[in-house]
C-alpha cells in the first residue's frame, strides 16, 4: 500500500467520523437524539451521559473500522482503493443509522418520565415577524463571480481547442494516474464547464434554502436566538459560496490540465486540497455554531421552558412530514443543515429535481 492511499483514506475517514460520532453535540439544545426537550434537561446530567456513551461507542467502532480499512488496502494494493474507500464510507454511514436510530428510541422511552419545566408541561412558540428583514445569507450577486469563472474557462477552451490531445483524461486514481480517458470533442473538452453550471445551480439552491428555511426561536431568550440564528445562516452561507468557488476552481483547473498537462503530483494534490478544504471548513462551522446557532452566545444556564413538541411530525427523528405546514426547508434534528418538508408537494420535485441531477453528474462522469 502507497503512502498516499492510506493518507487519503484517513482524510476522507476522520472529519467523516467525528462528524457522525459527535452528531449529539452539535443539534439545538433543545432536541435530544432527534426528540424534543428543554435546555435544561439537556444539560442534565442524565442526557450528558447518553451523549457521552454515544460518543464512545461511536468512536470505538470507527476506529475498528478504520484499522481494518488500513489493513485491506495492504491486502489488495492500489487496484482496490475505490473500493475500500466506498465500502468504508457505507459502513459508516450503516453505522451511523443504526446508532442514531437505537439512542431516539431510548429517549423517546425517557422523555415521559422527564420532570415537567414551570409551564407544568406546557410549549411555547416564538415568533418574529420581522425575521425575514435580517439579512440572513450572503447575496446570491456574490455568484456571478463563479458564473464569469465559467465563462473565462469556456472562452479559453474555444481558443487552445487545437493544443488539446486527442485523447483526453477524464478519470484518475487515488495517484492521480489516468483510469479513464475520451477522444476529444467538444462534448469532452467542455465536460468541466457543464459540471461548473451544474454545480453552480445546486449551490444556488442551497444558499436559497439556508435564507427561505423555517425559522425557529427559543421562547426562553428569543432575542438571543434569533441574534444566533442569523450568525449561523450567515456562516453557512459564507461556506457555500466559498465551497461553490473551490468545486468551480478543481474544473477549472482540471480543464487547464487538458490545454497543460501537468505532473501527476500536482493533480494529485490539487485534487485532495479542495474537498479537504470543504470538509474541514465544515467541521469547523459545526463546532463553533451548532444548529441553528446553538453554540454561539452560548448561556451558562439552560433554560426551563419547553419547546414547542412537534415530535409526531418528525419520523424516526430524522423525517420531517407535516402536511400543515407550509415550509419547505426546516432545520434538521440530527447533525447541521437543513432538509425538507416531505409533506409538501414542492418538497418532492426538489427531491426529483436533485435525484435528476446527480444522475445527469453521474452519466456525464462515465
Amino acid at each position: 500500500m502507497q503512502l498516499l492511499s492510506a493518507f487519503i483514506l484517513i482524510m476522507l475517514f476522520l472529519p467523516i467520523a467525528a462528524v457522525l460520532a459527535f452528531t449529539p453535540y452539535f443539534t439545538r439544545e433543545t432536541i435530544s437524539f432527534g426528540v424534543s426537550v428543554s435546555e435544561e434537561h439537556y444539560r442534565s446530567d442524565l442526557l450528558r451521559k447518553m451523549r457521552k456513551k454515544f460518543a464512545s461507542i461511536s468512536v470505538v467502532i470507527y476506529s475498528i473500522l478504520l484499522l481494518a480499512s488500513l489493513i485491506v488496502l495492504v491486502q489488495i494494493g492500489d487496484l482496490g482503493q475505490s473500493i475500500t474507500v466506498g465500502a468504508c464510507v457505507i459502513v459508516m454511514i450503516i453505522v451511523s443509522v443504526v446508532m442514531n436510530l437505537t439512542f431516539y428510541f431510548k429517549m423517546k422511552k425517557l422523555k415521559p418520565s422527564l420532570p415537567p419545566g414551570p409551564t407544568g408541561g406546557k410549549t411555547i412558540l416564538a415568533i418574529d415577524t420581522s425575521f425575514r428583514q435580517h439579512k440572513l445569507i450572503l447575496s446570491n450577486k456574490w455568484f456571478l463571480v463563479h458564473f464569469a469563472i465559467t465563462v473565462i474557462c469556456t472562452i479559453f477552451v474555444f481558443a487552445n481547442y487545437d493544443r488539446i490531445p486527442a485523447t483526453i483524461a477524464m478519470k484518475f486514481d487515488f495517484q492521480g494516474n489516468v483510469i479513464s480517458s475520451a477522444a476529444k470533442s467538444y462534448w469532452s473538452v467542455l465536460f468541466p464547464n457543464i459540471m461548473q453550471v451544474i454545480m453552480l445551480l445546486v449551490f444556488l439552491m442551497v444558499n436559497h434554502s439556508i435564507s427561505s428555511s423555517k425559522q425557529q426561536i427559543h421562547a426562553g431568550d428569543p432575542e438571543r436566538s434569533i441574534r444566533r440564528n442569523i450568525v449561523f445562516r450567515r456562516k453557512w452561507s459564507l461556506f457555500t459560496l466559498l465551497s461553490a468557488f473551490a468545486i468551480t476552481f478543481l474544473f477549472a483547473f482540471i480543464q487547464l490540465n487538458m490545454i497543460y498537462p501537468m505532473k501527476v503530483e500536482i493533480l494529485a494534490f490539487v485534487s485532495i486540497l479542495v474537498p479537504v478544504f470543504i470538509v474541514l471548513f465544515a467541521i469547523i462551522l459545526a463546532f463553533t455554531t451548532g444548529q441553528g446557532g446553538s453554540r454561539i452566545e452560548r448561556s451558562e444556564i439552560g433554560s426551563p421552558i419547553q419547546p414547542v413538541n412537534d415530535d409526531a411530525y418528525w419520523k424516526l427523528g430524522v423525517i420531517y412530514f407535516n402536511p400543515k405546514d407550509p415550509a419547505i426547508w426546516v432545520e434538521k434534528r440530527s447533525g447541521i443543515g437543513w432538509t425538507i418538508n416531505t409533506a409538501n408537494p414542492m418538497s418532492w420535485i426538489i427531491f426529483i429535481g436533485l435525484i435528476g441531477i446527480i444522475t445527469l453528474v453521474t452519466e456525464f462522469a462515465k
